[in-house]
């Protein structure tokens, strides 16, 4: 062994001992750091908490207020030692605020004591701690009272037919309006509500179901009756029908002669196929209207007013017809 691994064998090894009067000292120091946190925690401290709060018994004619504070803060007082225990322990409890105990100030506002909650606080935070004062000592609840309006009730339906199929009318909801209930400023802003969305594909027969109301996003307050609606869409298989009719002129004064070119003309439409033996040319009616005559144009539209009520996609052919005046 070198002299040099020697050395280091020997520092390696070797510790210095301590001094027993360091040793004491040491003791001592813990202990009397103990004793001091001991005295420290059994003094009394006075420190403020915020507990949570909720609000419950909602008079039956009102809604929930929107700016009502979620907590309350209080002062409160008790030894260190149960005020560490509270930290550690995290928050307090949610005291619950009885509404139906506001007392009325006027012009609509409500006035809730919090110190009427004092023994809820104080469950909330432990029996061996005393509260010293709450804030703020009172709520001030405005009241928002609820209005009915009634609103019409829009499908969000999609119904895809069928090859030779056809959708008979628009698709129709039962009832047709639904009663909204709420505070007025939001009901002030909603005209209609809508359906939930539903597509029915290859649809060949009509359909029925029933259909959930759907309300605006961000209107939690406000309630819908009745919830759900009925759809009917009737589906059907249909067939074109033509017929030539004639023309008649209206509104034109007795010095006027107008002639139309053409003097007929044909009506093509869609109609069921159980109902296509029933059509009849004199179930159409056209018309030009002399007062729709504009300078500038020698063309009249032509115009249905009456109808079979079970066709659909009625055009006539032509869409307008010449004409020509003499007095």
């Amino acid at each position: 062994m070198t002299a040099q691994q020697a050395k280091r064998g020997d520092s390696e090894g070797y510790r210095i001992p301590l001094s027993p009067r360091v040793s004491v000292f040491t003791v001592c120091l813990i202990l009397a750091g103990a004793f001091w946190l001991l005295h420290t925690l059994s003094k009394e401290y006075t420190i403020r908490v915020r507990v949570p709060v909720v609000y419950g018994n909602l008079p039956g004619s009102a809604l929930m207020p929107q700016d009502l504070p979620d907590s309350v803060d209080a002062d409160i007082k008790a030894s260190g030692f149960t005020l560490m225990i509270l930290r550690m322990s995290g928050n307090a409890s949610a005291v619950d605020m009885d509404l139906s105990r506001a007392r009325s100030v006027g012009n609509g506002e409500y006035a809730l004591t919090t110190n009427e909650r004092q023994h809820f606080l104080q469950s909330a935070i432990g029996k061996d701690i005393r509260i010293v004062k709450i804030y703020p000592d009172t709520i001030f609840v405005g009241f928002e009272g609820k209005m009915e309006k009634r609103v019409r009730v829009i499908p969000r339906v999609t119904v895809n037919c069928a090859p030779g199929y056809r959708l008979g009318d628009s698709v129709h909801v039962y009832p047709e309006f639904v009663m909204l209930r709420g505070p007025e400023p939001l009901l002030a802003k909603i005209n209609a509500v809508e359906t939930e969305s539903k597509v029915f594909d290859d649809v060949s027969a009509s359909v029925e179901t029933d259909l959930k109301i759907v309300l605006p996003d961000g209107n939690a307050q406000l309630s819908v009756q009745p919830a759900m609606v009925k759809m009917n869409a009737l589906v059907g298989q249909y067939t074109e029908g033509r017929f030539t009719i004639p023309l008649n002129v209206i509104n034109v004064p007795s010095s006027v002669d107008l002639k139309t070119f053409p003097d007929k003309v044909d009506v093509v439409f869609q109609v069921p196929v159980e109902d296509y033996a029933t059509m009849k040319p004199e179930m159409f009616r056209a018309v030009a209207d002399y007062r729709k005559v504009q300078s500038g144009t020698q063309s009249l539209p032509v115009e249905i007013v009456r109808q079979p009520t079970v066709i659909r996609n009625l055009k006539t052919e032509p869409a307008r017809v010449d004409y020509i005046i003499r007095k």
